[in-house]
């Protein structure tokens, strides 16, 4: 919200991750296809993994990868694992030259240390690759604990960074906690650390389907101790997304946050099947973490129903004609400029009002619920009209809305995108007391090689205002 910002989980969704390495050795199995040129292993294809320019960025996106990584062998499934662990791989090379810059954050004598640890991440990557190849779901697995284990002996010399979950300045960072200059979300330390929730009916038993079940959920930090003490953010310390396995369902909800720390609501699943709970939450100086969560619900689940994509024409529901305009093909890569449009018995809704301190909420998921991205209008200039910050835990003020505050006929989001597919974007705008909830699905193209958002234009020239969104691959 924020974006997933607050894993999946990001949390952080950062399972397993190191963040600062050095060392610039290719490991055998990369000597062996030079996969970080494009190579072809076999009959695999690997695509070409564009170098980092600093430090920072390097950090960041083998995080990435590795959250990713842990999130498919979690799901039982190796799809994506090989390319992903040769992009670990590649990146992990160079960090022994990005580590000896003068402004990389590696303190002089830990370089060696650090170059060690990062020789060791390239080539348990660089193994993982070939066994991931081979399609060996169990051997990926075990390998996966070396990769974790060398990354976290690099961040264990390694100072600690903070970066902007919304990619706002691309791959600028910090030494020390702060919010963004751009958006004003808290910023994310860097970190392998991985949070964890648990959910599950008080008094146990199964959640079964078309019965209300009292729920209750803990946050757990990487410790695996319960964590207590989360930051308000859009008027809410827990924001939980929750979906069906096909997408043809979703509800954004909030748990009530008890005494103890724990979190309860009473909810009633619409069928039997699987979902997948998405934990927006933003633990104190660690930034916001998004973790997701498989629940099985008893009963008869439905044939699923296949996405079909139908951003290209307008959506009516409820009396509201709603359309979405991506400005042409969407793209990884790049930054995606999301204008909605809303209008009731065919004239313009100019008087939105503020939901949960925005003018709107976007969530997007991919079709294999592997990437998460949850975006809110930025305001442009001082409290325009139809923007949407709201950060604070009041609903007002430097970053959110006064209840006087009016929006519309168009909004507009800013989202980035890691992983082509087809997604799924479920936008939500507040009318006359109602709250207006807007699907369309789209398809994301393989754009930029690097995954790297491109950093904002700041200045008059920008009428739409920023956007803050925090996107996670899981």
């Amino acid at each position: 919200m924020k974006t997933t910002k607050r894993s999946i989980l990001f949390l952080s969704l950062t399972a397993g991750a190191a963040f600062l390495w050095g060392g610039a050795w290719a490991s055998p199995a990369l000597a062996q296809h030079d996969h970080d040129k494009g190579g072809q292993p076999g009959d695999h294809s690997h695509g070409e993994v564009a170098k980092a320019k600093s430090f920072g960025e390097a950090a960041r996106r083998i995080a990435d990868e590795i959250k990713a990584i842990d999130a498919a062998l979690a799901a039982g499934s190796v799809a994506g694992v090989s390319d992903r662990a040769n992009a670990v791989a590649t990146l992990a090379k160079n960090l022994g030259a990005l580590s000896l810059a003068k402004d990389s954050g590696v303190a002089r004598d830990k370089v060696k240390d650090a170059n060690l640890a990062g020789k060791e991440l390239a080539e348990t990557a660089g193994e993982l690759h070939e066994i991931a190849d081979a399609g060996d779901l169990a051997k990926s697995k075990a390998q996966f604990e070396k990769v974790k284990a060398a990354a976290a002996k690099v961040e264990a010399v390694a100072p600690a960074t903070y970066y902007c979950p919304m990619h706002c300045e691309g791959s600028k960072t910090y030494d020390k906690p702060g919010e963004c200059p751009v958006c004003h979300m808290k910023l994310k330390k860097q970190t392998s650390e991985q949070f964890s929730v648990t959910v599950k009916p008080v008094g146990g038993g199964t959640i079964e389907a078309d019965k209300p079940v009292n729920l209750l959920w803990t946050l757990k930090d990487p410790r695996g101790m319960q964590v207590k003490d989360v930051e308000i953010v859009h008027e809410m310390p827990l924001h939980l997304l929750m979906v069906s396995k096909d997408l043809s369902w979703y509800a954004h909800e909030h748990p009530k946050l008890e005494a103890d720390g724990t979190f309860t609501m009473t909810w009633t699943f619409p069928s039997g099947g699987e979902y997948t709970l998405f934990h927006d939450f933003t633990p104190k100086e660690v930034g916001m973490q998004v973790v997701p969560v498989t629940l099985k619900v008893e009963g008869t689940a439905p044939a699923a129903k296949p996405l079909v994509v139908d951003n290209d024409k307008p959506k009516t529901l409820d009396g509201y004609t709603v359309s979405l305009d991506t400005g042409g093909p969407v793209k990884t890569g790049a930054a995606t400029h999301m204008a909605y449009t809303i209008s009731k018995d065919g004239k313009p809704v100019t008087d939105l009002v503020p939901y949960l301190g925005a003018m709107g909420h976007l969530v997007i998921i991919s079709q294999d619920l592997k990437e998460f991205v949850h975006s809110h209008p930025h305001e442009g200039g001082e409290h325009a009209a139809g923007g949407g910050g709201g950060h604070d835990d009041k609903g007002k003020g430097a970053h959110g809305h006064g209840g006087d505050k009016k929006g519309g006929p168009k909004v507009d989001f800013e989202a980035h995108f890691k992983a082509a597919g087809v997604y799924k974007g479920w936008a939500q705008f507040q009318h006359n007391g109602k709250v207006i909830t807007v699907p369309f699905t789209f398809n994301v193209a393989k754009g930029d090689a690097s995954g790297e958002a491109k950093p904002h234009e700041h200045g008059g020239k920008d009428d739409r205002g920023k956007k803050d969104d925090h996107d996670h691959g899981k």
